[in-house]
């Protein structure tokens, strides 16, 4: 019988330490990805577990391993917290049944999950993670020692940030990237990003400050995730060292966020359609925009501009994940700092997608993000975006869709609303393309209200305005 605690979100399973994340359902939890891993009937080639810095990563890393290898599938178990990217990465390169990662991504630090990487280093789709909310506690969990399974030869020794930063390193293109010399504050937000991307960079001609690169299981307060409310540390180190941008990566480093030379926050859409001008324009690369309900019409409006196909899909980086495997995406993003990109692995990742932001910017012949900002403002409209998160109960949501079904606004801030979309909540989209969207988090009791218009005073009145429907 399905355990009633254990339910997979837009991104694995996540709950509240020592609440729902426990022991016992870690090892339930294993137990069922273990169970499908073996159903499929093939000859087991292994697991990689990894986890990021929260509080007792290594222990619940280590219990997911004892069940695993319990049931005759090896696993590789990292020795240090790593990002998820270097998980999902390590998965395809060795060519194992998949990934685990002990990481609540960008949630605050009470929170700890597991996240299933494929084989092919992707997020799990709703048809694997359903898989595992049926197996969970259907049969015993199993374990053994892992010091027994060492002696069994059942732990692989397998090199997990070598090959991944060895890709990275041929992936970005480093004579672009020595054009010309940045200033750049790195921000890895007391998470796994650690001081790589410095790293990365220590051969180029920048000149790169890290800052929250520490392990800090607490995150000092903040939630890991790249959104102003939580940039302000960042934002002094940007104009304290007149840096020309700040690139920032979340919890698990799979997210990115940027920062203008001013400390201005760059909205995720704003990255990717940068990054997509520069592989167009530098690479001569091709392919759809894959975007998620939350993002900028600034990429439908570049999108137009150079007939590139748009695909819109519900939030959640699982639903961008298939056109980054079939290649058709070019780029691939979420609003909440999600970004992937065409010939890498089907994954989110914040350290590659900093690069070549840092690239794109410098490739295109811009002084500072800044310039590329207003360069974007000038091409594709001065459009402005908010979004604000509450916290929610199950009434106030049924309540909301009842009333939206029923009375639909027909203006917002007298804008005509022209197209209503209800596929992930429900976003109102207006004549002048201004829009309004109210989403039910899978991951937290919260609603996102996001908002975009002419003028941020007009973005942050509609977040207002979608607050106010909640009541």
């Amino acid at each position: 019988m399905s355990s009633p605690v254990i339910k997979f979100g837009t991104d694995g399973w996540r709950a509240v330490i020592a609440d729902g994340f426990t022991f016992e359902n870690v090892r339930i939890v294993s137990q069922a990805i273990a169970d499908y891993v073996l159903r499929r009937g093939a000859q087991p080639q292994g697991m990689v577990i990894g986890y990021d810095n929260r509080f007792q990563g290594e222990t619940f890393a280590s219990i997911v391993a004892e069940v695993i290898v319990a049931n005759g599938i090896p696993v590789c178990l990292a020795g240090e917290p790593l990002p998820t990217p270097v998980i999902s990465f390590a998965a395809r390169h060795y060519g194992l049944d998949g990934g685990i990662m002990i990481t609540a991504s960008h949630n605050p630090a009470e929170y700890s999950g597991i996240k299933f990487k494929t084989p092919d280093g992707a997020s799990a789709d709703p048809s694997i993670t359903s898989q595992f909310e049926q197996l969970a506690g259907a049969s015993p969990v199993r374990r053994v020692d892992l010091g027994t399974a060492r002696r069994n030869d059942m732990v692989m020794d397998l090199a997990l940030t070598k090959p991944y930063f060895s890709w990275i390193s041929n992936f970005i293109d480093r004579k672009v990237l020595g054009r010309t010399a940045y200033t750049v504050v790195v921000d890895s937000m007391y998470g796994v990003g650690k001081r790589y991307i410095e790293e990365m960079l220590k051969d180029s001609p920048h000149t790169v400050a890290t800052v929250r690169g520490e392990r800090n299981p607490s995150f000092c307060g903040i939630a890991p995730e790249p959104i102003p409310a939580n940039l302000t540390a960042c934002a002094e180190a940007v104009r304290e060292r007149h840096a020309d941008v700040g690139l920032v990566t979340d919890g698990d480093a799979d997210r990115i966020g940027a920062l203008d030379n001013n400390g201005g926050y760059i909205i995720t859409p704003k990255i990717a359609t940068l990054i997509a001008l520069h592989l167009i324009k530098n690479r001569g690369w091709k392919g759809s925009f894959v975007k998620t309900l939350s993002c900028s019409v600034v990429i439908d409006r570049f999108a137009r501009e150079f007939n590139m196909p748009v695909i819109e899909k519900a939030v959640g980086f699982k639903n961008i994940v298939p056109y980054l495997m079939s290649h058709e995406a070019l780029v691939g993003t979420e609003e909440s700092g999600g970004l992937g990109i065409q010939n890498h692995i089907p994954e989110r990742d914040g350290i590659l997608g900093s690069l070549l932001f840092l690239e794109a910017l410098v490739g295109l012949g811009f002084k500072h993000a800044a310039e590329a900002m207003a360069f974007l403002d000038k091409n594709y409209g001065a459009l402005r975006y908010h979004r604000v998160d509450r916290h929610v109960d199950s009434a106030q949501k049924d309540a909301f869709m009842r009333r939206v079904a029923s009375a639909p606004p027909t203006e917002l801030l007298g804008s005509r609303v022209a197209n209503i979309k209800t596929f992930d909540g429900v976003k109102f989209e207006c004549a002048d393309d201004s829009w309004l969207l109210l989403r039910f988090s899978g991951t937290e009791p919260l609603v996102r209200v996001y908002a975009e218009g002419p003028s941020q005073e007009h973005a942050e009145a509609l977040t207002k305005l979608g607050e106010a429907m909640l009541a």
